[in-house]
């Protein structure tokens, strides 16, 4: 009788154990699957995003600094743009928060060159990114944006800074 018993338990938790693998690892394939596809969407929606921003060309430059914030942020789909001086001094902005990015962003790119040994850098939070980019030795970019954003993107948006910023100075 007590072989039975003692049969039937350890027959209950071995069948248990087997299927608590089985199901382990059928969720884990199933949240990988899941995770494959949603990265599909999202390239699928950057490349989208990267051929559209591509395709828009710049007729006439715009005539000041302010209308070129709301155009890069436009154009290149990102949230709150802040251009300042290595010295951490606001040159234009769409920021609510322009002194604190302007803060931020130079001590940022500190970290880029120490760790990195790169002029750009693009934090990645829950539902928000910050990309910071020397454009050249005057100007810093501070970003806030809430997609992804390709290198490509970054060489372009850097690059149209300089084309806009030497027209101006």
């Amino acid at each position: 009788m007590m072989y039975e018993i003692l049969a039937t338990v350890v027959g209950g938790v071995l069948g248990f154990g087997i299927t608590w693998k089985f199901i382990s690892a059928a969720l884990r394939e199933e949240k990988e699957k899941e995770e494959e596809v949603r990265r599909a969407k999202i390239s699928s929606i950057s490349t989208t995003i990267e051929k559209q921003v591509s395709e828009t060309q710049v007729l006439t430059p715009p005539s000041d600094l302010s209308e070129f914030v709301d155009y890069l942020s436009d154009k290149y789909i990102l949230g709150e743009i802040t251009i300042l001086t290595p010295d951490g001094l606001p040159i234009v902005s769409n920021s609510s928060t322009a002194e604190e990015d302007a803060a931020i962003a130079p001590e940022l790119l500190k970290v880029a060159r120490g760790l990195l040994n790169s002029n750009k850098i693009v934090l990645a939070g829950e539902d928000r990114r910050i990309f910071v980019a020397q454009a050249n030795p005057d100007v810093i970019l501070h970003a806030k944006i809430a997609r992804d954003i390709s290198r490509k993107e970054m060489d372009r948006i850097v690059n149209e800074i300089n084309m806009v910023m030497e027209g101006l100075v």
